[in-house]
């Protein structure tokens, strides 16, 4: 099994405490008189110390956790000690004057706690290791997806009793990083300054996705069903066909999984569940009007549910109409656990990670997948004599083939499925909504809610919505233009939207359509809108409660191979311009969408513009300094 590059770099860390000490002894031993015994006693523990937590590092190697723990508690005992030698030095009355020597014992102090920390963390760890290595060993196999339900579920229950532990080692680790952190440059720990900040880095990179990754600990049980079976509603939003929450719903899954085994997995054509409702009076939901004005549709079909940026509000509306269409059509529906999205780029960075997949005749890679999926679904499905029913299917047979590699994947490469799913998630390629409370608020501390987000400052998202512009949004270049300027009474906005079609008229691209949203503060105030034709611009100003954010609404169109700008013009709330802090800016990304630039201009009034260029593949945050 692999473990956290936490344990390998102890050794590291420790090797130069008991030399630094003995060092120091040495220097101040006829300075020092009664405090001889203890610095030498200090410098005696820091090296045992050192010495028992380097076996512990050697066992983790072998997988001898006996050994490891053993070592691990010897190393906590020696450093501990150490450090109460210390402290009885540093309460000397002659040393407390002394700032240099004081300065040196104290940054000695730091380095020993630092040893105790790790050395502690590990004692309480490896057992709760040993237990997870002996389910394997005890079956013989190293994935997790090939262990026996009954072993799968014996590892998820530890996992989830040992939350506490787990909490534990992410305090310990903040802790050892403010220890690091007092540790001064120049002094007796100089020579070791470099590795020891080197350390500090890697710890510090390690706590965070440590801290990142804490939620799902916490979610385990409902996301591998433990003890219950949990089901989930996936929902494959293609950010081609641009929508609020990601993308045009052309496929859904259901996932239902027990103890950490997939008990079914499967894939459908929207259109399977949308064709019948759409002739059934038993389903009459009415849509948005924009919906129903620009895609000519009389009722709220599951393809287009998803018509809010917000991703827990489109969930619902999500689940709502699932779940309706189907009662309509005499359907039984489970109780979701969750509700999934994803779009393709993440199936894209799973392929990358596992390598090429085949299904048939054809081999879709990280580059390729998108354009020859649609491709195959969209024209190729006819030379095949396939129906226009059946298309879809091979997303089925994909998902299932990226499935087994995923679950063959060594566990030398978690570590890069960890980062992969994190950037993911930054990116909003991944979005999870639990209706469950407590479960949705930990999803949100992951990063992985997709909700509009409260700013106590400025704010700002644009949301395109490819209204029956087949896959055009693959061919729109789109550059975001954001200039704020103070005056002497208020905050004036003026955002430009730069749009420019690449594509051409054929099965993937066509004219671009459509109807684009900018959420702003609550309260902000409609001044103008340039570079649309007022008949048909469709503009619309909603104050949207629920989502604390006035929406400026209108329709615009980009003719293939042509370019439009559009600059909108409006007033931030007075609340915002008479925050007494510096000016802040949250800009959101819609997920989904690939925006090539993000460009800031703050104007005071009296002092030289802030200027930032960026781009928005995650939400970024402008603060003027």
């Amino acid at each position: 099994m692999h473990y956290s590059s936490f344990f390998r770099f102890i050794g590291s860390l420790l090797k130069y405490i008991g030399l630094a000490i003995a060092a120091f002894v040495i220097i101040l031993a006829v300075l020092l008189f009664g405090a001889y015994n203890d610095l030498k006693e200090a410098a005696l523990n820091g090296w045992n110390g050192k010495t028992a937590i380097s076996a512990a590092a050697a066992a983790i190697s072998t997988q001898n956790w006996e050994l490891v723990s053993e070592q691990s508690q010897l190393a906590d005992e020696y450093f501990t000690a150490g450090i109460d030698n210390l402290a009885r030095t540093q309460d000397a009355r002659f040393i407390k004057n002394i700032g240099l020597i004081k300065t040196q014992i104290n940054d000695l102090a730091y380095l020993l706690k630092v040893g105790e920390i790790l050395s502690s963390s590990l004692t309480h760890l490896s057992p709760i290791i040993a237990k997870l290595d002996n389910v394997r060993a005890s079956v013989g196999v190293a994935n997790f997806n090939d262990l026996p339900e009954s072993n799968k579920r014996e590892i998820l229950q530890l996992i989830y009793e040992s939350e506490p532990e787990l909490n534990g080692l992410q305090a310990n680790l903040d802790l050892a990083i403010l220890n690091l952190d007092k540790i001064h440059k120049l002094g007796i720990l100089w020579p070791a300054y470099e590795r020891i900040s080197s350390i500090k880095n890697e710890m510090k990179q390690i706590a965070v996705l440590f801290n990142k990754f804490s939620p799902l600990l916490k979610m385990l049980p409902a996301l591998t069903g433990y003890p219950d079976t949990s089901h989930f509603l996936l929902i494959l939003q293609n950010n081609d066909e641009l929508r609020p929450s990601g993308g045009f719903i052309g496929v859904y899954g259901l996932l239902d999984l027990k103890n950490g085994s997939i008990k079914e997995l499967s894939t459908s054509d929207s259109y399977h569940l949308d064709a019948p409702a759409s002739i059934n009076d038993n389903w009459n939901l009415e849509p948005p009007v924009e919906l129903k004005k620009y895609l000519d549709v009389k009722k709220w079909y599951l393809r287009d549910a998803n018509w809010s940026p917000d991703w827990p509000s489109s969930a619902q509306q999500i689940e709502k109409i699932y779940r309706g269409e189907n009662l309509a059509l005499g359907n039984s529906v489970p109780p979701f656990t969750a509700i999934i999205a994803i779009t393709p780029d993440l199936v894209s960075d799973l392929i990358r990670l596992t390598g090429p997949i085949t299904v048939g005749d054809t081999t879709y890679t990280a580059d390729n997948l998108q354009p020859l999926l649609q491709y195959n679904v969209e024209v190729a499905y006819k030379e095949d004599n396939i129906s226009s029913w059946d298309r879809k299917a091979v997303i089925n047979e994909l998902i299932s083939e990226l499935q087994k590699k995923l679950s063959a994947l060594s566990s030398s490469r978690w570590r890069d499925l960890f980062s992969l799913v994190s950037n993911n998630i930054d990116a909003k390629n991944i979005q999870v909504y639990f209706s469950q409370e407590d479960r949705e608020n930990l999803v949100k501390r992951l990063g992985a809610g997709g909700e509009v987000k409260n700013s106590d400052g400025d704010y700002l998202l644009v949301v395109d919505a490819n209204l029956g512009a087949f896959k055009s949004d693959v061919a729109v270049k789109k550059n975001i233009y954001y200039f704020v300027t103070k005056n002497s009474n208020s905050l004036q906005a003026s955002l430009r939207l730069s749009y420019r079609h690449e594509g051409a008229f054929d099965w993937r691209t066509t004219r671009y359509r459509s109807y684009t949203r900018v959420y702003a503060p609550l309260g902000s105030k409609f001044v103008s809108l340039q570079g649309l034709d007022e008949s048909t611009r469709d503009l619309k100003v909603v104050d949207d409660k629920g989502l604390n954010k006035t929406v400026f609404g209108f329709f615009l169109t980009v003719e293939p191979g042509t370019d439009r700008e559009i600059v909108l013009d409006y007033q931030l709330p007075d609340n915002i311009y008479k925050l007494t802090t510096p000016y802040q800016l949250l800009v959101q990304n819609q997920a989904g969408n690939r925006i090539e630039s993000l460009n800031i201009n703050f104007q005071d009034y009296n002092k030289p513009a802030q200027v930032w260029a960026s781009d928005l593949k995650t939400d970024k945050t402008f603060t003027v300094k």
